[in-house]
C-alpha cells in the first residue's frame, strides 16, 4: 500500500526561503546574533518541537504515515553504529538553540556526514509580517533528512496580541497531500518575565473529507484511511523566570486515543486498523551563578504505542502491539571567561526500550538502546575543544527470521559535549551554523 506525494510544498517553501530576506524588512537570511544580545540561557524547546513534529508530521516517516516503525522512529535499517556520534558532533550549542528560540524570524541550517554516502541535513525558516493592531501572519518552514525521517513540513499562523500580555494563535499546515494537513487554534500569555501557551491541534484534518466524502480515485492513491476516532492532540508549554537567578521549562504534548481503518480501496476488507496513544513531557530549571556563570538540568520523557490488528484480508504481520518510549536527564554549564570567549558543556543519559509483541504468538522483539554520562576526553576541533563520544555499540544482532533486535550489551559512553568558543570583533560570532564532518 503507498501513497504518492508531489514536491510542491517543497517548491512553495523554498521560495519563501529565498524571498523572505528581500521581501520582509525584519527577516533574517542565517541565524545570527551580536555579542551582547546572547544570554547564557539553555532551554528543551528543540526537543519539544522535534517531538511534536513525530506526531504533527507522521507522512514523513521512511515509509510514510503507515509505516510499520512506530512513532518514535529510534531503529531504523540506515542507522550505524557511530549515528549518535554524528548527532552530537553536528547538533546547534547550547545557546545557539536558546538564541534561536528567542528570535521570531530567521533562518538556520545544520548538515552533517553519516557514512562515506549521506548526510542529514535539517532547515528551520521562520518569516513574520505584521499586519497592525496586534496581528501578524507568519510562515514556518522545517525540513530534514535522516535515514528514518525525510520532512518538509511548511505551516501558516495568525496571532494577535493585546498590550497587557495575552495573545490567540489559529493556523495549519499546507501539504501537497490534502489529508495530511493539520488546524490549530491556541492561546496563551506574555510578558518580560515569560510566557505560557495551550493550543488544541487536530491532526489530519481533511482525511475524512476527502477520502470518505469526495472519494480518491484509484489511480491517484490505491489506500484510503477512515478516522473511526479523530486525531485530537493539545500540546502546552510554559517559560518562567522568577528573580535574576532562576529559570523554569516546560512542554507536554498528548495525543487523545487515536484510531484508524487503513484498507486497499479496491478490496476494503485488506489492511489493517490501528489505535494510537502518544504522550511527552519535558522540564528544565537552570540557575545564574553570576552574569558569566549558568547551569542548568533537564529531564525529557515520551512514551507512544501503536496496536494494530489486520482486517479479515489484512496481512498476519499487521497483528501486533508496539510500544515504544525515551528518557533522557542531564545537565549543561555556560561558562562566559572573557569578552569573546565562552564554554559551553553538556552530559546526557538515554534510555530507550521498545517493545513489540505479537498477538498471534510469534516472537517478542525488544530493542534498547541507552547512553550514558561520558568520560572527559580532550579533542581537539576546529571550533575549539570538545567531550567526544566513544563508539558507539547499542549490541545489534539479528535474529533467525531476519528482524533486526537491540539488546543492551555494555554502557554507552555517548551523549556529551564540551565547546571552547572565541568572539571575534564586530559583533558577529565565527560562523559555524552550518556543521560538516569529513565522509568516514
Amino acid at each position: 500500500m503507498r501513497i504518492r506525494r508531489s514536491a510542491a510544498a517543497v517548491r512553495l517553501a523554498l521560495c519563501t526561503a529565498l524571498l523572505s530576506p528581500l521581501l520582509l524588512p525584519g527577516s533574517a537570511a542565517g541565524q545570527t546574533v551580536s555579542a551582547d544580545s546572547v544570554q547564557l540561557h539553555g532551554t528543551i524547546r528543540d526537543w519539544a518541537e522535534q517531538t511534536w513534529l513525530l506526531i504533527a508530521d507522521r507522512a514523513a516517516a521512511d515509509g510514510g504515515r503507515l509505516t510499520n516503525r512506530g512513532i518514535l522512529l529510534r531503529f531504523h535499517e540506515g542507522i550505524d553504529d557511530e549515528y549518535a556520534l554524528d548527532q552530537v558532533s553536528t547538533a546547534f550549542g547550547v545557546t545557539d538553540t536558546y538564541a534561536w528560540w528567542q528570535t521570531n524570524s530567521g533562518a538556520r541550517f545544520g548538515t552533517g556526514s553519516i557514512n562515506h554516502l549521506e548526510l542529514t541535513t535539517g532547515f528551520q525558516l521562520r518569516a513574520p509580517v505584521n499586519l497592525g493592531r496586534g496581528w501578524q501572519v507568519g510562515v514556518r518552514f522545517d525540513h530534514e533528512t535522516t535515514p528514518a525521517i525525510k520532512r518538509n513540513y511548511l505551516r501558516i499562523g495568525f496571532r494577535k496580541d493585546w498590550k497587557q500580555g495575552p495573545f490567540i494563535e489559529f493556523g495549519g499546515s499546507l501539504d501537497a497531500l490534502k489529508p495530511d494537513m493539520d488546524l490549530w487554534v491556541g492561546g496563551g500569555f506574555k510578558d518580560r518575565n515569560g510566557e505560557a501557551r495551550l493550543s488544541v491541534n487536530w491532526l489530519d484534518a481533511f482525511n475524512d473529507a476527502i477520502y470518505q466524502g469526495l472519494e480518491v480515485w484509484t489511480g491517484f492513491a490505491d489506500t484510503a484511511i477512515d478516522y473511526e476516532r479523530q486525531s485530537w492532540a493539545l500540546r502546552a508549554s510554559v517559560e518562567r523566570r522568577f528573580g535574576r537567578h532562576f529559570r523554569v521549562e516546560a512542554d507536554g504534548a498528548l495525543l487523545l486515543p487515536t484510531r484508524f481503518t487503513a484498507y486497499t480501496q479496491v478490496n476494503p476488507d485488506s489492511g489493517f486498523r490501528q489505535e494510537e496513544d502518544f504522550a511527552s513531557l519535558g522540564g528544565l530549571v537552570e540557575w545564574t551563578f553570576a552574569p558569566s556563570v549558568t547551569a542548568g538540568a533537564f529531564a525529557t520523557w515520551v512514551k507512544a504505542i501503536s496496536d494494530r490488528a489486520p482486517l479479515p484480508a489484512g496481512f498476519p504481520e499487521d497483528d501486533y502491539r508496539l510500544t515504544e518510549e525515551t528518557t533522557r536527564v542531564g545537565g549543561y554549564a555556560l561558562w562566559q571567561i572573557a569578552l569573546r570567549w565562552r564554554v559551553e558543556t553538556w552530559l546526557a543519559r538515554e534510555w530507550r526500550p521498545e517493545l513489540r509483541g505479537f498477538r498471534s504468538g510469534g516472537p517478542v522483539l525488544a530493542r534498547s538502546g541507552r547512553a550514558q554520562l561520558p568520560r572527559a576526553q580532550r579533542l581537539p576541533g576546529r571550533r575549539g575543544i570538545r567531550d567526544g563520544p566513544a563508539r558507539r555499540d547499542p549490541g545489534r544482532r539479528a535474529d533467525p527470521g531476519g528482524t533486526v533486535t537491540w539488546a543492551p550489551q555494555r554502557p554507552d559512553p555517548a551523549r556529551g559535549r564540551l565547546e571552547l568558543r572565541h568572539q571575534i570583533p564586530g559583533g558577529r560570532r565565527v560562523p559555524h551554523r552550518s556543521r560538516r564532518r569529513r565522509a568516514h
